[in-house]
C-alpha cells in the first residue's frame, strides 16, 4: 500500500499534479509572480528613491554639514547663515577645509521648455559642493558657466555649449552631471557669487561643508562646532542623510504600506482560489486515495506540496521580475530609484510562503471530509 500511495516513489502526487496541466500551472505561477512583483517594486521604489534622494549628501565629499540652527535635513527646509561662519568653521580644531553653498529651487529655460530645478552655488575655485561627477564636460570655471543634470539637459533639449536662463540669467552649459537627480529636485550647479548675485542674498550661504582633517572623528568634530558655534546645526553625512531619508520616506511609507497590502490580499486570494480550483477539480481522484487507504496525513501533504511549489515559483518568477524592471523603470523615469535589497525580498517570501499555506487550508478542510464511496457513484 505504501508503495502505490508514493505514485512511482520519486514525484509526490502535489507535484505531479501541478505538472499535469502545464497552462494552468504557468497561469497560477504567472499570477502569483505578477503580485509577488508588485509588492517588491512598491517597496524598491520606495527604497530607491529615498535613497537617491539624499546622493548630494552622500558623495559631495563632505563629512559634516553646518545649517541654520533648528534646521536638520537638506531635502525641503530652507536654512541661512552668515558668510563669516564658514571662516569660523575652517578655523576649527579636526577641520581640513570648510566651504559655503547656497542651495535654492529655480525655474530653468531653454527653448521654451521651463524645468524645476535645485540650483547650488558653491565657490568653483575649491571645489567642495560642486559636481562629483561628470558624464560630459567639465565643471564651471566662471560665474557665467553652468553644470546641470543629464537628465535636466536632456528634458530642456541642451547640451554642452548650450544656453540655459536660470531665474531670468543666461548660463553657458559646460557640464553634464551623474547622480544628481531625484524626486526632490535635479540639481544645477553654478558659481556661488552667481546664485548670490541671482537670488539677491550678499554675504549669505545656506550651508557650511566640512571636510575634516586625517584621523578627525567627524562625530567629536560636529560636536565641538555645535558648541562653538550656536547659531547652526552641525550634523554628520550619516546623520544629515539619515534625516532627510526618514522626511522622505515618511511622504512615501503610507501609500506605499496601503498598495504593498492589497498587493499581498491579491496574492492570497490567487493563490487561495488556484488550490481550490485544483482540489475540487480533482475530488474524485482523493476520493479514490481514500477508497484504497490514503490517510488524511498523505492528502495534506499533497495539498501542502502544491501550496509550496506554486508559493515558491511564484516568488522566483516575481523576484526575476522585479530585477529586470527596476533598471527599466529608472530609465523611463530617471526622478526614482529602485532598490530590491535583501531583507525586504526575504520578509516577501516569508509572506509568500505563509500565502501559501492559508491558501491550503479550505481544500485541505474538504479533503479530510471527502466520502470514498463518491468514487462509485454515478
Amino acid at each position: 500500500m505504501r508503495l502505490a500511495l508514493s505514485l512511482g516513489g520519486r514525484v509526490p502526487l502535489g507535484l505531479r499534479t501541478l505538472l499535469h496541466d502545464w497552462l494552468r500551472l504557468g497561469i497560477a505561477v504567472g499570477g502569483v509572480g505578477f503580485a509577488i512583483l508588485l509588492v517588491l517594486l512598491l517597496q524598491g521604489v520606495m527604497d530607491g528613491t529615498v535613497a537617491k534622494s539624499t546622493t548630494y549628501i552622500d558623495h559631495v565629499g563632505a563629512d559634516v554639514f553646518l545649517a541654520r540652527s533648528g534646521v536638520n535635513n537638506m531635502a525641503i527646509a530652507s536654512s541661512v547663515l552668515p558668510e563669516e561662519v564658514v571662516a569660523r568653521v575652517a578655523a576649527a580644531d579636526g577641520v581640513e577645509e570648510a566651504a559655503g553653498i547656497t542651495r535654492f529651487p529655480v525655474i530653468v529655460n531653454a527653448e521654451g521648455r521651463n524645468r524645476p530645478a535645485d540650483l547650488v552655488g558653491y565657490e568653483t575655485p575649491r571645489g567642495l559642493g560642486g559636481p562629483w561627477k561628470l558624464s560630459q564636460g567639465r565643471s564651471p570655471a566662471s560665474e557665467t558657466e553652468a553644470a546641470i543634470d543629464r537628465t535636466l539637459a536632456d528634458e530642456l533639449g541642451v547640451g554642452v555649449g548650450d544656453q540655459v536662463t536660470i531665474s531670468g540669467t543666461p548660463f553657458t552649459v559646460v557640464g553634464l552631471t551623474d547622480q544628481t537627480a531625484a524626486i526632490a529636485g535635479k540639481i544645477a550647479f553654478v558659481d556661488l557669487d552667481a546664485s548670490r548675485r541671482l537670488m539677491q542674498i550678499p554675504g549669505i550661504v545656506s550651508f557650511v561643508l566640512v571636510r575634516t582633517a586625517p584621523g578627525a572623528d567627524p562625530e567629536v568634530v560636529a560636536e565641538a562646532l555645535d558648541e562653538a558655534i550656536p547659531e547652526a546645526n552641525a550634523m554628520t553625512r550619516a546623520e544629515l542623510s539619515r534625516s532627510d531619508r526618514d522626511l522622505l520616506g515618511s511622504l512615501f511609507v503610507a501609500p506605499v504600506n496601503v498598495m504593498a497590502t492589497i498587493g499581498f490580499l491579491v496574492g492570497l486570494a490567487i493563490i487561495g482560489l488556484t488550490m481550490y480550483t485544483t482540489t475540487a477539480e480533482r475530488m474524485r481522484d482523493f476520493g479514490v486515495l481514500k477508497a484504497i487507504g490514503a490517510p488524511n496525513a498523505f492528502l495534506f501533504r499533497t495539498v501542502i506540496t502544491q501550496a509550496g511549489v506554486l508559493g515558491v515559483a511564484g516568488f522566483v518568477a516575481g523576484l526575476v521580475a522585479a530585477w529586470v524592471a527596476g533598471p527599466l523603470i529608472e530609465r523611463v523615469v530617471p526622478d526614482i530609484g529602485v532598490s530590491i535589497r535583501a531583507a525586504p525580498a526575504a520578509r516577501t517570501f516569508g509572506a509568500v510562503m505563509a500565502m501559501s499555506l492559508t491558501g491550503a487550508v479550505l481544500p485541505v478542510a474538504r479533503i479530510m471530509r471527502v466520502d470514498p464511496m463518491m468514487v462509485f457513484r454515478s
